[in-house]
């Protein structure tokens, strides 16, 4: 029992915060994960047992990862609801002032891009999402990169890993047929013989000819040809129980190439909307004209004092209000002005919640699967209970 506890507490350090439902308005696909065939795994092979133990391993490694991530953000992502409450339930007194000094910010903004020739290849929501994520760049670019690229790459492990899933399915079932040939054949043989016997003692009752000789040949050709049949069932089975060990090792480690491809598509989905994009270029072309339209707005505001000072005097009314990230709400005004745009904001980020609940789920589940197959390795196997451990305690190492 000490060593099934031992797995069962095994990765279980992360756990999303409990909360209200949140919409399910973002779709992902999941792709789902099949379970092997332990039967015809031939676990008494240490090389074989290992590989088995660390694909699950990594499968419970790789869904740690994602709900640590996951978890995080969705914190943030609450955090920044909490600020929209409190900005909600501010008193008229001081969400007057806050409203107030908001419009300024937006009507002073305005009349900076209306008099600045040199402004406008991004629209003035673009740039304020830009400036909203300007902290997060240019990393938040190169991690797109390197995720769209590593999706690629799994994509195509995929691709291989279907193909070998294909090559010994077949060979599987063609062992299987060829298996049924000789069982068919050990029937034609023996009806075969059967009739050769009764021929040649229909011969020597009626016709009183010797069929000694007759039916040794008989004997003998019929051994000749189950002896040869029973070889090549025995192969056939041999063959088959092979391509079943190789399928069963294909599909455990498809399974851990499935698990990194859905969360790197998930990461990769919640990114987008994040940086609302399609791709890491859309959002490389929009960073490009963000910092040129930020060098040309900076020669504005070296003349724009009075936006400054607003700016100053709204950032200090945020952080009068209580906000966790006032900088973020400066450039957000519209949202402090109009309720609808605050309901707009609220949607996307309830929207982003939901999608980071659903990832932590789906790796919470098949965190527990794989770490049921290991429970169940050392509940069947007790003999290699202490080398399982020994595997498993390498990973809680890492």
């Amino acid at each position: 029992m000490g060593l099934i506890k031992f797995i069962s507490d095994f990765f279980e350090k992360y756990t999303i915060e409990p909360g209200v439902d949140d919409d399910d308005i973002f779709e992902e696909s999941y792709v789902e994960i099949e379970k092997p065939d332990k039967s015809e795994i031939n676990i008494a092979d240490p090389a074989t047992r290992e590989r088995y133990v660390r694909n699950c391993c990594d499968q419970m490694l790789e869904n740690t990862t994602q709900i640590e991530r996951a978890t995080r953000e969705y914190r943030l992502v609450t955090e920044y609801l909490s600020d929209m409450e409190l900005v909600d339930n501010l008193p008229p007194e001081k969400y007057g002032p806050l409203k107030k000094t908001a419009k300024e910010v937006m009507r002073l903004e305005n009349e900076k891009s209306q008099h600045s020739e040199n402004i406008g290849k991004i629209s003035n929501d673009r740039f304020e999402d830009m400036e909203s994520i300007a902290g997060d760049m240019p990393e938040a670019l190169e991690e797109m990169k390197k995720n769209e690229d590593y999706r690629y790459l799994v994509r195509s492990d995929l691709q291989k890993l279907e193909g070998e899933k294909g090559a010994y399915s077949f060979k599987k079932k063609e062992m299987l047929l060829k298996q049924e040939s000789c069982r068919n054949l050990v029937f034609i043989t023996l009806c075969a013989l059967s009739f050769v016997i009764v021929a040649l003692i229909i011969l020597q009752v009626i016709y009183r000819m010797d069929v000694l000789i007759g039916c040794v040949i008989a004997v003998l050709a019929a051994a000749s040809a189950m002896t040869f049949i029973f070889v090549e069932y025995i192969n056939a089975r041999s063959s088959m129980k092979k391509a079943g060990n190789f399928l069963n090792q294909v599909i455990a480690k498809q399974n851990t190439v499935k698990i990194r491809y859905v969360n790197v598509e998930n990461l990769l989905q919640y990114e987008y909307q994040k940086y609302h994009v399609n791709s890491s270029d859309e959002l490389e072309y929009y960073w490009a004209l963000y910092e040129e339209e930020r060098s040309e707005r900076r020669m504005l505001n070296e003349t724009g004092g009075d936006l400054s000072k607003v700016m100053d005097e709204f950032l200090k009314e945020l952080k009068n209000a209580g906000l966790r990230y006032p900088t973020i709400w400066a450039h957000q005004a519209y949202a402090i002005v109009d309720r609808r745009d605050m309901v707009e904001l609220r949607h996307d980020l309830v929207s982003r919640r939901g999608a980071l609940r659903k990832q932590v789920e789906y790796n919470a589940v098949n965190r527990e699967r794989a770490k049921e197959e290991v429970n169940d390795l050392i509940r069947r196997y007790p003999n290699y209970a202490k080398e399982i451990i020994d595997i498993v305690s390498e990973y809680e190492n890492r």
